[in-house]
């Protein structure tokens, strides 16, 4: 049975029908958390009792509820909420709601503003903005291909939470890709290495780049000043930049004591002499798994770490791109 804190109502005089009444406000109950993977709901005759309405209805609800897959509906076990894909979604997307909501609420009580209407209104008013986006926006990650781009996307999306999409430099200067892919509220990274590349193509356009910058984590740059002097260690990405890259990052930390070489994934005969003579081999991530496999001792992944600073600023994006699509702030 469903309590007192979970207690729906239907209004008659709402210019919404009692099916869509009932079942956004289970689906917010669900989004918010308030009911759990695994609680049941109420039997859709005593709910049609308690709301006043036919049973058919409350079980029509059920039903598109089991449609949208956030409750499952069995025979002797009555009807559940679901912990699966859909539910998830849906959290994602009440909870940042919710806060809102919230916020809006507080201040119409302090108007005294009826609710009732003030949703009618705000319904009208979003009518109006109509040609704001619907959809979260991407990030697309402007990068050169043989940089390190798994690094960044895995980190960007942990950040923003929002989906990460790679435009090659290469492929936007070959015509292979365009900016005409791009939704007006998708976000432009590129990092700090390629940045000058990346707003160059881009500015004609008037498109804005967010750079983001990464720094060794401490516990590679502990290891390397701790290697004997002269020691012989290499750097193994895709090609010649990402090992440049990470050489020169070391250096900047102030390593200059060993011997390094730089060595492309595909320099077979390199690989060899550099998996029998060097101390360590430092890879990225594109290619960390495959030589690992070869020297399991001697093979390390130079870990990375986003700067604070870019992890503020992509957090700030996500942010401003909710309320972009809630008409309440600017494009990011």
């Amino acid at each position: 049975m469903i309590s007192n804190r979970f207690c729906l109502t239907v209004d008659h005089q709402v210019n919404f029908g009692v099916h869509t009444q009932m079942k956004e406000q289970l689906k917010w109950l669900i989004g918010t958390g308030q009911l759990k993977p695994g609680d049941p709901l109420p039997a859709a005759s005593h709910l049609a009792d308690l709301l006043g309405l036919n049973r058919n209805t409350v079980n029509g609800v059920y039903s598109q509820l089991k449609v949208e897959g956030l409750v499952s509906m069995q025979k002797g076990k009555g009807t559940q909420v679901l912990g699966g894909a859909a539910t998830e979604r849906l959290r994602r997307k009440a909870v940042p709601m919710k806060r809102l909501l919230d916020g809006v609420i507080k201040g119409a009580r302090a108007e005294k503003m009826d609710l009732q209407e003030l949703f009618m209104a705000g319904l009208g008013y979003s009518l109006l903005q109509s040609g704001l986006p619907t959809v979260p926006a991407r990030i697309l990650l402007v990068e050169s291909k043989d940089h390190d781009l798994y690094f960044y996307q895995e980190e960007i999306e942990r950040v923003t939470g929002l989906e990460v999409c790679t435009i090659f430099l290469e492929d936007l200067l070959e015509g292979t890709r365009t900016i005409k892919e791009a939704r007006p509220n998708d976000i432009w990274v590129t990092s700090l290495n390629q940045a000058n590349r990346a707003k160059a193509i881009l500015a004609p356009l008037d498109k804005k780049v967010h750079v983001v910058e990464v720094t060794v984590d401490t516990s590679i740059v502990l290891e390397l000043a701790t290697l004997q002097r002269d020691s012989h260690i290499s750097f193994v990405s895709h090609g010649q930049t990402g090992g440049e890259w990470m050489l020169q990052r070391i250096r900047d930390d102030g390593i200059t004591h060993l011997c390094p070489v730089i060595i492309g994934i595909d320099e077979h005969d390199n690989l060899e002499k550099a998996l029998r003579r060097s101390t360590k081999i430092y890879t990225s991530n594109a290619v960390y798994t495959e030589l690992k496999q070869l020297a399991p001792d001697k093979v390390q992944l130079f870990k990375l770490r986003l700067e604070r600073s870019s992890e503020n600023l992509l957090r700030e994006l996500a942010a401003s791109d909710l309320n972009y699509r809630y008409g309440t702030g600017f494009a990011p």
